[in-house]
């Protein structure tokens, strides 16, 4: 326990580390509210680590990259003392706890473990690794949802994935509105981070994505396998228009979400694309009709045991034995031939 209480170091300014003011200067990069961080550091651990970048070098980059090499971070104080007081509570300790074990005055600890708590201005999130802002929670949200309009798209492709993990509604619309973003990888960070959100906004411009011909198929498929997880009836009708894309990737995803989806009206327009020119989308066709588990699918997956691709074959195979209990996967040859001649078990 005592190990688990001193995750997320606040390292403050060590005068006796840094005594000339050369160094301090260094230390400090040009700014008072920014300190050295790293997760699974201890106070002395960290003093040990910077006294040892400290005795190498005193040029200002070359400490930032021993100092990274070790695993810290430069981040802002009030971030990591946030951080602090928050592993702290993770950890089972209350307000007076915590109060004391950092020597602060409570009122400064109930202020951190306060939910409606908004950081002071920062440097953007987004150039932060992902975790930093999960751990920091709701106070980040705001930050990061500014950062979805940051010129580096760097920045504006961890907001997206942070907003993601964070999972908070506020983000639905900013992130809708980053479907639109300039960079195709941005538009499909975005829709990550709505699956994991979950929100039935995010329905119709989910919808909107995959029907337009002009984004990239890779956005397009990430699209169709959001609306298999958002789970609205709605999304039936363009998934099965989907099976039809030009594009095998769009079309595989489209059947993976139709039988997450397990609608009957997919029935059919999936029996159809069983004799998809792909054997990866046949693959995912096979699987979805599984999960329907409809008895329409039945004499079609047959069919399919004669398919040319191995996996294709084994995957019908599964598939009639699931929806019949008879043992059809007995029959499946794994020598890679076709299958001939094969009668459906009585």
């Amino acid at each position: 326990m005592a190990a688990k209480l001193q995750l997320f170091v606040l390292p403050l300014l060590i005068f006796s580390l840094v005594a000339c003011p050369t160094k301090r200067g260094w230390y400090r990069q040009d700014t008072s509210e920014r300190v050295w961080y790293q997760q699974d550091a201890s106070d002395l651990t960290m003093k040990s680590d910077l006294e040892g970048c400290t005795s190498k070098t005193e040029d200002q980059g070359k400490l930032a990259l021993c100092m990274r090499g070790k695993g810290y971070l430069l981040i802002p104080h009030s971030e990591a003392e946030l951080l602090k007081v928050r592993s702290l509570q993770e950890a089972g300790l209350g307000p007076d706890q915590i109060a004391r074990r950092l020597r602060w005055d409570k009122k400064k600890v109930l202020q951190y473990l306060d939910e409606d708590y908004e950081l002071p201005g920062t440097a953007s999130f987004g150039r932060q690794p992902i975790e930093i802002s999960t751990k920091i929670g709701k106070p980040a949200v705001k930050p990061l949802i500014a950062d979805l309009k940051d010129n580096d798209v760097v920045v504006r492709s961890h907001a997206a994935q942070a907003l993601g993990e964070l999972k908070d509604p506020i983000a639905v619309e900013p992130l809708i509105a980053a479907l639109n973003d300039e960079d195709p990888l941005i538009q499909r960070q975005a829709i990550k981070a709505l699956s994991k959100l979950h929100d039935p906004r995010a329905v119709g411009p989910m919808i909107s994505v995959l029907n337009d011909r002009n984004r990239e198929s890779y956005v397009r498929m990430s699209a169709a396998e959001t609306l298999g997880r958002l789970g609205d009836p709605e999304s039936v009708k363009p998934l099965v228009a989907a099976l039809n894309d030009r594009h095998w990737n769009v079309r595989s995803h489209a059947a993976k979400a139709l039988g997450t989806l397990k609608d009957p009206r997919a029935v059919e327009p999936l029996i159809g694309s069983l004799k998809d020119q792909d054997a990866t989308v046949r693959g995912h066709v096979v699987d979805a009709l599984a999960e329907i588990s409809d008895p329409r699918a039945i004499e079609p997956l047959v069919a399919v045991l004669d398919d040319e691709n191995k996996n294709v074959r084994k995957k019908a195979a599964q598939a009639l034995t699931r929806l019949t209990g008879e043992d059809f996967v007995g029959h499946s040859k794994e020598s890679g031939q076709k299958q001939t001649g094969l009668v459906m078990p009585p």
